[in-house]
């Protein structure tokens, strides 16, 4: 509690408190007798629905009324229990923690000062018909976060209110009892945001609606732009007010929003558990959650096996490594598709190159050019298609199929070609299935040994020939009869010549794209590795989607009214394509640090650039530059590791220095990683994260240290679920999260030696809230600063 407030004003605080409780305990009781009552007449409405229900045999259309009238009367039972038990549901999941904030309000022109209390639902004592508390979400409640004491404006339906506001309060009250209270100025205070800062990660992200800065209060009530893109400097509640802002929406919206039409995109199921405390804590039903490889894994049928980010994170680790270490062996490019000797370092080390290469420039606007201009041509040639039939014959022929797309059909746009042919498959396949069926009839009837009545014959010959057409049906309904990938391998075999083709412009910050000959090299590449190893890139995955979704037409989820992008700066721009196309009638929050920008598989390189992908919508850029998830000393030597980077300030709060150990042996390393996690352990840390750069010194760690530390868990691609504890994580992984400690376990030359590793060394520096420790073998990482 302040030292500078009155003891009056403390007790009245406290006593404000009890009433309010005792209304909510008042509401509480009422509602439960309210639920018990709805549910006895209920079960005494089904026990009885036939003892209330008129059967005329006259007049049927009475007796229809009076069986109508008894399941309205059992529907209207129904919703005032389910409407009460929602209702009882919030007063006991908030009569803890009742409300957080108080303001004074004097509208302009009006002498009475209006005295609001400020929480998570809203309040009302029916008895002395007074409002208790407003919800946070009231046009009102926006001066709370939006002012200092003085003059002040809101905005509502009805127009622009203005006034004086003579007093802002904030209280921490924790199991029905007030524990502090602050005065604070423009900002919510820092006594109260120290207050919820220092304490330990909890299991799950928290609401921080109690604590809602101006710059974030901005974002959540944000409902004038299609578009929202948010840069947050990591640990500047990005992600917190996004799911704040979904909550404003529903509530503000609430007659034509619900909650299963918004979908969060987040960088993987971990994290989606880790933000799905968010929403029901604020009263809302949670929204539909995903990844954008979930996608990519629903929508592509195809014979390749699909790369997903992570396994791509890691080949590019092991391919950069490579090729940093093979650089003197071959300091040009020139890559041949002939098979590579096992001990040729120039040759490994060219192959090398062009792997990183083609991951980078894959995901370019460059190259969205480059395959718009391959589609584009499809409408002169190049369409390859799959023949349809039995197993035993060819009923459908590839030159059947060519000769309408490009004859017959040809005044038609691609996407109508291609519409048009499959109802012209689907008709000739009928016909034929039809002449089948009288061929089998005929058959029968010449086989003197079966003995059967014609239409037991006819059955029959239906039978045999229906189980071929279904499977050539099924086939043509999802385009089965287009050759998909044969045509991606195509154009990644005529790929220099596709670049000559298109003459992309690169005025979108694309600095490094490879050059025709390069580019040719990049297509060979690919299309040996797709024919010889069936697995489709990471890189690849995107562009082939978006080829066939330009060729058939772009799927689209109409009735979706939001979606949220977490970790926006890696999507690239096919993807980005893929998601507007996909929502056509939805509006986007897109958040992202391109601090974090840790993927090779990126190249949308600045909120400017998300932007230009939504130039036919109404976008607003936002950038929140405060840090509040670690402290001064954590976040002032993160933002050193990238000078040139977006721009971070540092919450004042201190903590201790990061640390750097260095050890001579891997042994030595071991040692000190299990030093550190039992200091931690003693002083009462309540998450602590062991992050390694990859997936395998990942996993031996997590053997070294979990049977000293039998509690400990590691984190893969695979896991779903996040709780408080020690973990093992491979660096890509930790995005997103938070641990009171962190622990590079491998912060050295060797591991993060090259420019490419700034920014992902950066990302797991700033997992941290409280304590850094960083442990190199042999030489510390030159990226890191000095201590």
């Amino acid at each position: 509690m302040s030292n500078d407030m009155l003891e009056t004003d403390r007790l009245q605080e406290v006593s404000k408190l009890r009433y309010v409780l005792d209304v909510m305990e008042r509401h509480i009781n009422h509602l439960q007798q309210t639920s018990e009552e709805q549910q006895h007449e209920i079960v005494e409405m089904k026990r009885n629905f036939w003892d209330g229900v008129s059967l005329d045999q006259d007049d049927m259309f009475e007796s229809y009324v009076s069986v109508m009238q008894q399941a309205q009367d059992l529907a209207n039972h129904e919703r005032v229990q389910a409407h009460a038990g929602k209702l009882l549901q919030k007063l006991n999941q908030h009569k803890d923690s009742p409300y957080f904030g108080r303001i004074q309000f004097r509208e302009d022109g009006d002498d009475e000062t209006l005295d609001l209390y400020i929480g998570l639902m809203s309040l009302t004592d029916d008895q002395a018909d007074t409002h208790l508390v407003y919800d946070w979400r009231t046009p009102i409640a926006s001066l709370f976060y939006d002012y200092a004491a003085g003059p002040v404006q809101y905005r509502t339906p009805a127009g622009l209110i203005t006034g004086e506001m003579p007093m802002k309060r904030q209280f921490v009250i924790r199991s029905g009892r007030l524990e502090a209270v602050f005065d604070t100025g423009i900002q919510i205070g820092d006594d109260m945001l120290q207050e919820m800062l220092t304490k330990s990660s909890d299991t799950k992200m928290r609401s921080i609606v109690s604590t809602i800065q101006q710059e974030q209060n901005a974002i959540i009530r944000d409902d004038s732009h299609d578009v929202l893109i948010v840069q947050g400097a990591a640990g500047s509640g990005k992600t917190s007010a996004a799911m704040q802002r979904i909550a404003y929406l529903l509530y503000k919206y609430r007659n034509s929003i619900r909650s299963e039409q918004v979908v969060l995109f987040s960088p993987n199921d971990l994290f989606n558990d880790y933000v799905s405390n968010i929403l029901p804590e604020l009263g809302e039903a949670n929204m539909s959650q995903t990844t954008f490889h979930n996608y990519l894994e629903h929508r592509l049928h195809t014979r390749w096996q699909l790369e997903d980010l992570y396994d791509q994170a890691e080949r590019m680790m092991r391919t950069s490594a490579q090729a940093a270490a093979l650089q003197a062996a071959a300091p040009s490019i020139e890559y041949s598709p002939a098979p590579m000797k096992s001990d040729d370092p120039a040759a490994a080390s060219v192959t090398a190159r062009v792997e990183l290469a083609s991951a980078r420039w894959k995901a370019s606007f460059d190259f969205m050019q480059v395959m718009d201009r391959y589609i584009d041509h499809l409408t002169q040639k190049g369409m390859q298609f799959v023949a349809l039939g039995t197993p035993k014959r060819t009923i459908v022929t590839q030159e059947m199929m060519a000769e309408q797309f490009y004859g017959e059909l040809a005044d038609w746009t691609l996407t109508g070609r291609l519409h048009k042919l499959q109802e012209w498959v689907n008709q000739y396949v009928k016909r034929w299935a039809k002449a089948e069926e009288q061929r089998v009839y005929n058959k029968l009837l010449k086989k003197n040994q079966y003995i059967g009545t014609e239409q037991e014959m006819r059955d029959i010959s239906r039978k045999q020939v229906r189980k071929w057409v279904q499977r050539m049906r099924r086939q043509i309904r999802v385009f089965g009869f287009v050759d998909w990938e044969s045509m991606y391998v195509s154009c990644m075999q005529q790929l220099g010549h596709w670049v000559t083709e298109a003459q992309p412009a690169r005025a979108m910050g694309d600095n490094d794209l490879p050059d025709t000959k390069l580019a040719a090299q990049i297509g060979l590449y690919t299309a040996k590795r797709l024919t010889e190893q069936g697995i489709l890139p990471f890189e690849d995955t995107s562009p082939f989607l978006y080829l066939i979704e330009r060729a058939q037409g772009f799927h689209t989820f109409n009735h979706i009214r939001h979606v949220v992008i977490d970790e926006a700066q890696d999507y690239s721009p096919f993807q980005y394509e893929l998601l507007n196309r996909l929502f056509p009638r939805s509006r986007f929050t897109i958040l992202g640090d391109w601090n974090q920008a840790i993927y090779e598989a990126n190249r949308v390189n600045s909120v400017e650039m998300v932007q230009q992908m939504f130039k036919e919508r109404k976008t607003n850029i936002v950038r929140l530059t405060k840090s509040y998830r670690s402290t001064k000393n954590i976040t002032e030597y993160a933002q050193r590791i990238v000078p040139d980077g977006e721009p971070a300030q540092a919450f004042n709060r201190s903590g201790s220095a990061p640390r750097l150990y260095v050890v001579e042996t891997k042994e030595e390393r071991l040692a000190t990683a299990v030093k550190l996690l039992l200091e931690l352990e003693r002083t009462g840390a309540g998450s602590v994260a062991l992050i390694t750069k990859d997936e395998a010194t990942s996993a031996y760690l997590f053997e070294l240290l979990h049977k000293q530390f039998p509690n400990i868990r590691q984190v893969t691609k695979f896991t779903r679920q996040f709780a408080a504890g020690y973990w093992v994580m491979p660096s890509y992984l930790a995005k997103g999260l938070e641990f009171d400690a962190v622990i590079i376990f491998d912060a050295d030359q060797t591991s993060y030696g090259n420019e490419t590793d700034r920014k992902l060394l950066y990302t797991v520096c700033t997992r941290a809230l409280h304590e850094l420790h960083c442990i190199a073998l042999n030489e510390p990482s030159s990226l890191l600063p000095s201590l």
